[in-house]
């Protein structure tokens, strides 16, 4: 057998491909032992007439990769297997790495060390870490460099009690641990927070001598950082004998993480002036922490120094720019630096831009940034999903929400946890329990999540033994409940006036769960003694509570207070708000509309000439609907849609045929009821939805008495089920009743 380095020039074959797919190669060769490898694949058994077949396997890696086509004849060089062992590791091509180990050891190179080191590496990067053991056992000898790969291997598999016993070895085998060593189990204990750990660690690199060591110093500044020890970070780092830009950006991303911004970005103006340069990660950062401080004007100027630079077409950098702007609402320039950016956006700076629209309320601009997403076949995943079937909700758009739920069925994302729970919320508030219900009974293994969203969905639907039974089931299965999990049944119970069955879970919650509650829990408990009518008792829940009462625990009394007349009480709870939020139109609206209908009309026009005098605005009344996948926005006496005329006279026809049954109009002299929005938006669906259709419409505020009464009557002579989602929760009417059994 003729060796490598004899080799004759013609019995090797290289051939670099650009095309990611794996072809024959055309080579004719008489050798009949000849494999051909293109992108790294074994493709072809060449016979001595020239001719071949394929030998293909589709499942295998296909990078760009130069490769070479070895005769069997001939041995491999180390160098050549060393190289394609270590493209393997950065790729994660475990099947193509298995084929050359079985190369290497047709060829004899199994012995070697080095060749051998570059397998376990390979081995432990692509996550089989079974095999990279068993080399390990199998090595002649070990040296700091095998054993270091296996630490490493452990280290980024998440195997980190595994990454300190075999870094425990190092004693029992007589090999001294080199800095390396110490960078990767400082890695460690920084993703465990395993102070006492990484300070014993800190220890041996002081007595080794390996504190000089820059990657060292690095490792510990970045563990200080992690475990939130930034005194001792900072310490270190003044002491550092060498701080280069990964010890500069450590440091202050060690500041930035536990939000002290304000340092963060001091420290990043000393870098500038001890000469380092910031590179593309410290610039993140820097942005990153301009965005939490909400400093628009800093961040512009970073920018400025980003371009200058030539970094803002980055991915990295270019991500955290369109996140900076998205998140401060600046949506003009988030869209620029997105287009600037061409092909060079991933997937990550689409996610930026639409999470920017969808944290500022802005439902309807981030659907229209997914669709240019989808135009541009970016690539979307688990967050793009969630992201955009939470802007679904906010809109809401059920037309929307079933077109993207076709998507995350094609994209096989719907078993994924954080989509899963987001189309059932989606569902929820687009009014479709049902939906809601099938997308959580076709998830295999529901989690906390998915659980919490469907007993909401049952919760704000009026099927509170539903949410009660399913809260039971997940108790049973083993699910721990979460505060959001007893928010949803706390607002079952309160919704539909079980009172007795509430407080017991509000009890449960502290002793069996050991869950403290917060403000939100103890509003509903307030909430739920209201509605009933307990208004002592509610009061007296809210004086013995062991944190001072908020504006929010305030208010589910003060309009419990309306619903069952009590004038006196809620003066002495209005005042109780107004100390802690001056500006809360709601007590102004409620105090005044109480005194009107108690007669006291100096009183209800004083409330209205405070509301003028502090400037204080109630928010008007909205209600919009969905049809032909088109957002129609209503308000009250709103004349500005061109189908006006028409649904005045349809609303016209409606009371006349519903006051035979029963209904009276409030405030029939002026008609200012009959024109709320909800029933303008009721009356245009009415009109332009065929028969049969449901009837779903979404108001910003609490329906009032009169558009309650007004949709009941109105079931019981259209042959459709009309859905109302108001600021509270859904009210379905349909043949004269509706699902909150008239407790809302």
């Amino acid at each position: 057998m003729t060796s490598m380095a004899n080799e004759p020039a013609t019995s090797k074959v290289v051939c670099t491909l650009f095309d990611k797919n794996p072809r024959r190669i055309g080579v004719s060769t008489t050798d009949p032992n000849f494999i051909g490898y293109v992108n790294g694949v074994k493709i072809g058994y060449f016979t001595n007439n020239g001719t071949s077949r394929d030998d293909r396997s589709d499942n295998l890696c296909t990078h760009n990769v130069p490769v070479t086509c070895y005769s069997s004849a001939s041995l491999l060089d180390r160098r050549s297997v060393i190289d394609v062992l270590r493209f393997c590791s950065n790729e994660g091509c475990l099947e193509l790495g298995r084929r050359y180990h079985g190369l290497i050891i047709k060829s004899g190179f199994g012995v070697d060390q080095f060749v051998g080191t570059s397998l376990v590496d390979m081995y432990a990067k692509c996550g089989d870490m079974g095999s990279a053991v068993m080399l390990i056992n199998r090595m002649p000898y070990l040296d700091v460099a095998s054993c270091n790969c296996l630490i490493s291997g452990c280290a980024k598999n998440g195997l980190f009690d595994e990454a300190f016993s075999f870094f425990m070895m190092f004693d029992g085998i007589d090999i001294g641990p080199n800095h390396y060593t110490y960078t990767i189990m400082l890695a460690v204990c920084g993703s465990l927070l395993a102070i006492e750990e990484g300070k014993q660690l800190h220890a041996q690199i002081v007595k080794m001598q390996y504190i000089s060591d820059t990657a060292a110093g690095n490792a510990l500044l970045t563990m200080y950082s992690k475990c939130g020890m930034m005194q001792d970070a900072e310490s270190l780092f003044k002491g550092l004998v060498q701080r280069n830009v990964v010890s500069w950006t450590a440091i202050i991303n060690g500041f930035k993480q536990h939000r002290d911004f304000e340092k963060a970005l001091r420290l990043f103006c000393l870098m500038s002036e001890d000469g380092i340069d910031p590179n593309e990660y410290t610039f993140s950062i820097a942005l990153a922490s301009c965005a939490s401080m909400k400093n628009l004007d800093i961040g512009r100027m970073f920018h400025a120094q980003v371009l200058k630079k030539g970094l803002a077409l980055g991915d990295y950098v270019g991500t955290t720019i369109v996140d900076f702007y998205s998140g401060l609402g600046e949506a003009g320039d988030a869209g620029k630096q997105l287009k600037e950016m061409g092909k060079f956006a991933s997937s990550a700076s689409w996610n930026a831009h639409i999470a920017g629209f969808v944290h500022n309320e802005k439902a309807e601009e981030a659907i229209e940034v997914f669709a240019d997403m989808v135009k541009n076949d970016e690539a979307c995943d688990e967050f793009t999903y969630s992201m955009i079937l939470k802007a679904c909700s906010s809109l809401p758009s059920l037309v929307t929400c079933e077109q993207i739920h076709s998507r995350v069925i094609k994209a096989k994302f719907v078993s994924n946890m954080h989509v899963g729970s987001s189309l059932i919320d989606a569902y929820n508030k687009c009014g479709s329990v049902e939906d809601a219900e099938r997308v959580f009974t076709q998830k295999s293994s529901a989690d906390v999540v998915s659980w919490n969203s469907m007993i909401k969905a049952y919760s704000q639907n009026g099927h509170p033994t539903k949410a009660l039974a399913l809260f039971q089931k997940m108790i049973e299965g083993g699910i721990m409940p979460t505060n959001s999990t007893f928010l949803a049944v706390l607002s079952a119970c309160s919704h539909s006036g079980m009172v007795q069955e509430g407080q017991k879970l509000f009890e449960s919650m502290v002793r069996d769960y050991n869950i403290l509650p917060e403000e939100t829990h103890y509003s509903c408990v307030v909430d739920l003694l209201g509605r009933a009518g307990q208004l002592e008792n509610a009061l007296d829940f809210i004086k013995n509570l062991p944190v001072k009462p908020t504006a929010p625990v305030w208010r589910p009394l003060l309009a419990a207070c309306r619903c069952h007349n009590n004038l006196q009480m809620a003066e002495f709870i209005a005042k109780q708000i107004l100390e802690l939020d001056p500006n809360d139109a709601t007590v102004y609206v409620t105090l005044s509309n109480m005194y009107t209908e108690a007669g006291q009309y100096t009183d209800a026009e004083k409330q209205r000439k405070l509301m003028t005098v502090k400037d204080v605005a109630k928010e008007p009344g909205c209600s919009w609907i969905e049809i032909n996948n088109r957002i129609y926005r209503f308000f009250s006496h709103d004349k500005s849609c061109s189908e006006s005329p028409r649904v005045y006279q349809k609303l016209k026809q409606i009371v006349q045929q519903i006051e035979k049954r029963g209904y009276t109009l409030s405030a029939k002299e002026d008609n200012v009821a009959l024109y709320h929005s909800e029933k303008l938006a009721v009356g245009f669906g009415l009109i332009n939805l065929p028969a049969g259709k449901r009837i779903r419409v979404f108001k910003n505020l609490r329906v009032c008495p009169d558009c309650h009464s007004f949709l009941k009557y109105l079931s019981t002579i259209v042959d459709k089920e009309i859905v109302l989602r108001d600021n509270y929760r859904f009210h379905h009417f349909k043949q004269g009743c509706c699902s909150c059994g008239d407790f809302w």
